[in-house]
């Protein structure tokens, strides 16, 4: 029985000392203990630092996050868990510096949703105007028909500018311009289909079927003129609600100017038109 309690006491002993052992290389040291809170201390003292703490405002926070408070209104039917995880990773963008390489981009945007905002405000204390007409749209689209119109043309290229004048002349007599081609066989004179050209378009002054434009100078040297051989009409019920959009907007647009300009008396503002130079 003797030998039996000795057997289980030393079996005790030697368990007790695993154990000690085991707790003893787990535990940090005291050196190593601080060492790691002087650095996660650190690195809290520099996020800290740079991000900025704004100063809270009425209202239910519902979160923090570095400090940064989460406001119940401005969650605005996302879920808390988004908000915070947007919020960090704004305090990242901050801590890697990103605010001052976009510095400007984010003046602009600032500056942008000031005025947006208060053209709102203007808008929303404005006396009720009258709606867009369906007479108002069709006098614009009539005014404005060349807008919405789309011209097919053709050019006929030629490399000598001695003979523009007589060439845009037969166009303008009305001459196919591929047998005005075919009258100078030892030139090198081409016709072509640009097609329904916007740009092109624009050297018309007029644009009707058989009308001609001035001569251009190509940018390779050589001469061309161009002609309109078929007009198509945008169609005022495919463009209505475009032209809707515009008068809305040219409405507006006076009515910003307008209250712009009393502001601007009311306020004794300054206003300097720089000339440009035209040369530049």
């Amino acid at each position: 029985m003797t030998q039996y309690m000795f057997v289980l006491l030393f079996t005790l002993v030697i368990l007790i000392g695993c154990n000690q052992s085991d707790s003893d290389s787990k535990a940090p040291s005291a050196d190593n203990t601080n060492t790691g809170s002087k650095q996660s201390q650190s690195s809290m003292d520099d996020n800290t630092s740079a991000v900025e703490t704004e100063p809270e405002r009425v209202g239910k926070v519902v979160a923090r996050v570095n400090g940064q408070p989460i406001y119940e209104d401005d969650l605005n039917g996302t879920d808390l868990e988004y908000k915070i995880t947007e919020e960090i990773i704004y305090q990242e963008g901050i801590i890697l510096g990103y605010d001052k390489l976009e510095r400007d981009k984010v003046g602009d945007y600032e500056r942008g949703l000031i005025i947006g905002i208060t053209k709102l405000r203007i808008l929303e204390n404005a006396e009720p105007t009258k709606e867009v007409s369906d007479e108002d749209i069709k006098n614009y689209y009539e005014s404005n028909k060349d807008k919405y119109t789309h011209v097919r043309i053709h050019e006929i290229s030629f490399p000598d500018s001695n003979l523009s004048s007589e060439i845009k002349d037969k166009a303008k007599s009305g001459e196919e311009l591929q047998n005005i081609a075919n009258s100078y066989p030892d030139l090198e004179i081409t016709v072509s289909d640009i097609g329904y050209n916007r740009n092109m378009a624009q050297h018309f002054k007029t644009r009707e079927v058989g009308s001609v434009s001035e001569v251009i100078q190509k940018p390779d040297g050589t001469f061309s003129v161009l002609k309109i051989v078929e007009v198509r009409d945008i169609p005022l019920k495919i463009t209505r609600g475009a032209i809707k959009h515009i008068l809305d907007a040219n409405r507006k647009r006076q009515m910003f100017d307008s209250y712009a300009q009393k502001v601007a008396e009311e306020n004794n503002m300054t206003i300097e038109i720089i000339e440009q130079d035209s040369k530049q």
